[in-house]
């Protein structure tokens, strides 16, 4: 199978509501830096809000290694702008600011393994337990980053300390792997979901995101800025959840 053809089978995932993926119970989404959970599951956060279903967002990283060149927004500016932006755009989801969640672990540099590995998946595992979560979400293991794979590995260390979690992923960066690339995996299952209601929301808490979105930092050419192409997978009336594990 080529990576094409598989992100396509994802693409066409079954139809499935939010109860699909979460039970209607509460649940705990990882992402990696601030923004990814906007991008990946906005829609999804805002459906359960909307709800009153409880929904518990961690980031995993400060997102302070977007633009290193800066001399006018150095990392600790950027890492506090960046936590801002995550809480500007959680509160825009509906997410009550006691649920947005900071491990603060340094970007491009999240652990695999070792003692802060270790004491990130502990966090995140008395964070389900505490919040009654039946299901856990995270980036795609597929992803091409370094920071994506660890969250995605964390995921899998609370599931085999929690096992009744139902852990599902969301892809960020696979959805620009090269598409002729082969893919050793099995055809994806799980759901997408329809997010038109909350499209407007969700696309107010990706622009949220203004350092990311925008050229508010400009004196850093090598610096990370989304494009109308890398948004493209984001803005439709879709996200597209793949089960890991139940």
């Amino acid at each position: 199978m080529t990576t094409a053809e598989y992100l396509e089978a994802v693409r066409r995932l079954p139809l499935g509501s939010r109860h699909d993926l979460t039970g209607g119970a509460p649940f705990v989404l990882l992402s990696p830096h601030p923004d990814d959970e906007s991008l990946g599951a906005g829609g999804l956060i805002a459906c359960a809000c909307d709800a009153s279903e409880r929904a518990d967002v961690v980031v995993i990283t400060d997102g302070g290694g977007s633009h290193p060149g800066s001399r006018m927004y150095p990392r600790q500016r950027l890492i506090e702008i960046r936590r801002a932006e995550f809480e500007a755009a959680g509160s825009l989801l509906g997410v009550a600011p006691d649920r947005m969640h900071h491990l603060g672990l340094p970007d491009t540099n999240a652990p695999t393994s070792g003692p802060p590995f270790e004491t990130a998946v502990s966090a995140i595992a008395e964070l389900c337990s505490r919040a009654g979560a039946k299901s856990l979400f995270v980036t795609w293991d597929g992803d091409p980053h370094c920071d994506h794979l660890a969250a995605a590995r964390m995921a899998d260390a609370v599931l085999s300390r929690l096992p009744h979690l139902v852990l599902w992923a969301y892809p960020i960066w696979g959805w620009h792997l090269d598409p002729a690339t082969p893919i050793d995996r099995p055809p994806p299952q799980g759901f997408r979901l329809d997010i038109s209601t909350y499209q407007d929301k969700k696309r107010s808490a990706i622009a949220a995101h203004v350092s990311q979105m925008t050229d508010l930092i400009d004196d850093d050419p090598d610096g990370f800025r989304f494009t109308a192409t890398t948004l493209a997978p984001f803005v439709g009336p879709f996200e597209y959840f793949i089960r890991v594990s139940s």
